[in-house]
């Protein structure tokens, strides 16, 4: 059986060696625009879009598109670089043997189409090793309206970080970020989008990510901190495919990576027939389906409940599957009616989805002003307060007394 082969780039040597060879690769089409290849990949003409220079790498939503497809991306490079987080994509030296640069794309294009197939050892040990090399990416998602996602999102953060766990908060609202705000951080830099550029120029070195991020003291802990964008109208530089790749290698170097995103998920039909058009709602529903865990933060009145539902609806339209742990927010008599959580139980049952209930935080508007004001999380500024015990539960830590810490600062 052949394998279809679409060449980008003025590598006629190429060409004559994967024919010279007479294996199971055959040419079918050399481009030299990314353009066209593209448009050859999108019809369905080849297996292997195979790529003879650096300089010629499609972007990353190309790549995306093209891996999405099963087909796999070949780069030809004078130094390959190791440890890709594309599956579908290999890098390999420009001088090959062409036995084994076949043996690479049969093996990768089994991956793709048929992974049941894949040896049952190696999927265990595989599984194994990602266990113990990586950590856990916890998203926090909630409908429009302001219940309370990135406060408590936030001090999630503060308190996994003060239980020893080293902690990347990354503020992917491309609406309203808040993160830098509520630490009391003065920063245009917009940490996430230096992360999209330092994974745009083709790097995915550790050291190069933490150094876009800051480091905030938090009593006896220090979080890393992506801050947001400060101007809304700045979203095009935060893109979906260039943060998912930023996300897996800091996961892969930190116990936790929390993220904050936007409300909105649905996608514009008309746009995505264009490849090259971006869309705004692609990183909060690619960091959805990139998530180990998903908190929904649910307004706990006659107004967030239903907006809830509603929301609901609409991701399991865009990214069907998903499970979510639902967090009621700003619980109290006043909104919700006597016995509020047993209200609130009851209303769930009767219309809400079939997601499980995980937390019941209180509404505590002192607290929360009290952070706000000075800049800080609550286990700083009100660290005995019931809210904060709550938001300890969602990571399974017992309450206990805690002495008043000192205010957190940015220290690098």
């Amino acid at each position: 059986m052949s394998i279809s082969v679409v060449v980008l780039g003025n590598g006629e040597h190429v060409v004559r060696q994967i024919e010279g060879y007479r294996g199971e690769l055959m040419v079918t089409r050399v481009c030299e625009d990314i353009a066209e290849a593209i448009a050859a990949c999108a019809v369905g003409v080849a297996d292997v879009l195979l790529v003879s220079g650096r300089e010629l790498l499609p972007p990353l939503e190309q790549i995306d598109a093209v891996t999405s497809q099963q087909m796999v991306l070949v780069l030809l490079d004078e130094k390959p670089r190791n440890g890709g987080t594309t599956q579908g994509m290999i890098e390999v030296n420009e001088s090959v043997p062409m036995l084994e640069l076949e043996l690479l794309v049969v093996q990768a294009l089994r991956e793709l189409t048929h992974p049941d197939e894949l040896d049952e050892a190696q999927v265990s040990e595989a599984s194994e090793q990602a266990k113990l090399s990586t950590g856990k990416i916890v998203c926090f998602w909630g409908a429009a309206g302001a219940p309370g996602r990135s406060t408590v999102a936030l001090n999630y953060a503060v308190e996994a970080a003060l239980s020893g766990k080293t902690v990347v908060i990354l503020d992917a609202d491309t609406f309203a970020a808040s993160i830098s705000i509520q630490l009391g951080l003065l920063d245009e830099s917009a940490s996430i989008a230096q992360l999209c550029r330092v994974i745009d120029s083709g790097s995915l070195e550790p050291a190069r990510l933490d150094a876009t991020c800051l480091s905030v003291e938090v009593g006896t802990a220090i979080l890393k901190v992506a801050t947001g964008l400060p101007r809304s109208s700045r979203w095009p530089e935060v893109r979906a495919s260039a943060l998912r790749r930023a996300t897996s290698v800091l996961r892969e170097h930190n116990d936790l990576v929390v993220l904050d995103v936007a409300s909105q998920v649905e996608l514009d039909e008309q746009l995505s027939f264009d490849t090259q058009a971006p869309q705004r709602n692609a990183v909060t529903v690619e960091m959805l389906r990139c998530s180990d865990e998903v908190f929904m933060v649910v307004a706990a009145d006659s107004v967030g409940i239903p907006r809830a539902l509603r929301a609901i609806d609409e991701l399991e339209d865009q990214i069907p599957g998903v499970t979510l742990q639902i967090v009621f927010n700003k619980i109290g008599a006043a909104n919700t009616g006597h016995s509020p959580k047993r209200r609130l139980l009851e209303t769930w049952d009767r219309f809400g989805p079939n997601h499980c209930i995980a937390g019941y935080l209180p509404q505590d508007v002192v607290s929360c002003n009290a952070a706000l004001l000075a800049g800080s999380p609550l286990a700083e500024i009100a660290p005995r307060s019931t809210l904060r015990t709550e938001i300890r539960g969602l990571l399974g830590i017992k309450s206990t007394e805690t002495r008043r810490k000192r205010l957190s600062r940015r220290i690098g």
